[in-house]
């Protein structure tokens, strides 16, 4: 991309809508301003200040009512000349506006170029660059509850472990270069000048894990014999008819799959095929896939017939999961009055909604078991493999101490340092962009 280039992008998510928003950064927004705005002049003489006026296009034709507010370099997001065209939510408008803007020579932004412009200024940091990134990709609310923190977080305990293992790496090369000088210890104590980094380690990825399995979402599976309401269940959480439902037995073959904020965590629902013994070979294979899914699902939902009852082959189906963490769910609850089914049952009905809620938060209580209140980090894909990384160089160290190696745990230890230092150097204006900056929308 040309960094010199006038620029422009929609600041608000496209469609139509109550205001749509452009914005235009570089050396040809007061250009904008004077032929697209009919009070440019007075706009441009009281920059930070909200205008309300007419839209034109380039023959000077009033297009619509709009406000627009115009930013000085370097008092602005980017540190370069910024105005904004606040118009009414018309796909034409836009389409009029941003057809006057490339004509009078601005070119539509890349993803994140106004924000990178600001990187390039000194507006913003590397580090607040990152946290940026971990608030616009957080999805649910648990995600956002951390994401400006996080950021904060794995800089501190990494920069520690950076200083740690300088120090440590001082006084362990001290000892092998010159053995006759400085007073050498035993294995068991270089081991335990070690131990508290792993710890340290450790621990931060243990939160990282917890938060990638947040931001993953966790998979729930709708299981049970055909009829049972599996696909019906489906359909009624998704608020939607995804699944198709009929009275025959084996109409789903295949896995149908959609994500849920559910009380702030995204959970993946799994529809199925229906569980039962069956010689026809399409749908043998099916009942094959939804039992090794089930298997490694975070959760099951083992539906059964409310108005029939519990069976014998609800029991052995039951059996075949094993010591999975399973929720027992009769539905149909609207074709029968009042029957007993043993403690931990919930009974619903697709039909009317009832029992839907409560089953959503027993949902929820059950998944939030695995999260540690509080205890875990949003982190980008190359900080949780950068910490991954240092881990198993820890843990190699630590064998390799075992064997006598002192050299080559020195050495492991560098690498570690290496990974650290390189997840937070800046290799090329390039790479910054690609690994940050082009994830973010075109507006921002």
């Amino acid at each position: 991309m040309d960094i010199k280039d006038t620029i422009y992008g929609e600041m608000t998510f496209p469609g139509r809508s109550a205001l749509r928003t452009i914005r235009v950064s570089g050396e040809l927004s007061q250009k904008a301003v004077t032929r697209l705005f009919d009070r440019g002049s007075a706009l441009l003489k009281n920059p930070n200040r909200v205008f309300n006026g007419k839209l034109l296009d380039l023959r000077g034709k009033v297009v619509d009512d709009i406000v627009c507010i115009f930013f000085q370099k370097p008092k602005s997001y980017t540190g370069e000349d910024i105005v904004e065209f606040h118009c009414h939510g018309s796909e034409g408008i836009i389409r009029i506006l941003s057809s006057s803007l490339e004509s009078l020579g601005i070119r539509k932004a890349k993803n994140g170029e106004f924000s990178f412009r600001a990187f390039l200024e000194g507006k913003i940091s590397l580090k607040e660059a990152r946290r940026l990134k971990k608030i616009m990709e957080a999805q649910t609310e648990l995600e956002s509850s951390v994401a400006f923190e996080s950021q904060d977080i794995i800089e501190r305990e990494l920069g520690f472990i950076k200083e740690k293992i300088i120090k440590l790496l001082s006084i362990w090369e001290a000892r092998i270069d010159f053995p006759e000088e400085v007073p050498q210890k035993e294995t068991n104590r270089w081991k335990d000048e070690l131990i508290p980094l792993q710890k340290r380690i450790k621990k931060l990825l243990e939160k990282s894990a917890s938060g990638k399995k947040i931001r993953e979402g966790f998979k729930v599976a709708i299981f049970g014999a055909p009829n049972s309401g599996k696909s019906s269940l489906f359909n009624t959480l998704l608020g939607r008819e995804r699944a198709i439902v009929t009275p025959h037995p084996g109409t789903t073959r295949d896995i149908l799959e959609e994500t849920l904020d559910v009380e702030g965590i995204p959970i993946t629902f799994l529809d199925m095929a229906g569980v039962r013994n069956t010689s026809r070979k399409i749908e043998k294979k099916g009942v094959e896939k939804a039992l090794k899914e089930a298997k490694i699902a975070d959760l099951v939902l083992f539906l059964f017939d409310g108005k029939k009852g519990w069976k014998k082959s609800d029991e052995e189906f039951l059996a075949l999961l094993s010591q999975k963490n399973v929720i027992k769910v009769a539905t149909k609850k609207d074709l029968y009055k009042k029957k007993v089914f043993s403690e931990g049952v919930f009974e619903i009905s697709n039909l009317s909604g009832f029992g839907i809620s409560r089953l959503l938060r027993k949902i929820s209580s059950e998944l939030k078991k695995n999260i540690p209140d509080n205890n875990f980090l949003f982190l980008q894909k190359e900080e949780y493999s950068t910490i991954e990384k240092v881990s198993s160089l820890f843990n190699e160290a630590y064998l390799t101490i075992s064997k006598g190696e002192d050299a080559l745990s020195a050495d492991l230890l560098k690498r570690a340092l290496f990974e650290i230092d390189r997840l937070f150097k800046i290799d090329s204006f390039e790479s910054i962009y690609d690994s940050i900056f082009s994830d973010f929308c075109i507006g921002k």
